[in-house]
């Protein structure tokens, strides 16, 4: 059984990790060869803290729920990352790629119902 409150938690990690993944892709247009370039990247490294949170929510919601219920939440990062490519990268969005997300979101609610 899958507590109530697992839920927005796993809302709150999806999200996380998905502005992870942005930073990181951010930080990596300004990646040069060097250690310190690495170090120093404010875009890297704020990637790296949010993806850090994120797997803690995780992990908190694993203690807590079932991992064949609380594992298949994490899928939201997908829909979340394409949401903040489009709006912060411009990438596309196209009729299929909103589809896929539906059907994402559908299968979630039945498999954590």
């Amino acid at each position: 059984m899958v507590e109530v409150w697992i839920y927005p938690l796993m809302v709150v990690a999806t999200l996380l990790g998905a502005f992870g993944s942005l930073y990181l892709k951010m930080g990596s247009r300004h990646l040069e060869r060097g250690v310190k370039n690495l170090i120093f990247n404010k875009m890297l490294i704020a990637g790296a803290v949010l993806f850090t949170a994120s797997a803690l929510l995780v992990v908190i919601a694993l203690k807590f729920g079932d991992l064949s219920k609380v594992f298949p939440m994490t899928a939201l990062t997908y829909v979340w990352v394409a949401i903040l490519s489009w709006r912060f990268l411009k990438e596309k969005m196209s009729r299929e790629k909103l589809a896929a997300f539906v059907l994402i979101v559908v299968g979630i609610f039945f498999v954590t119902g």
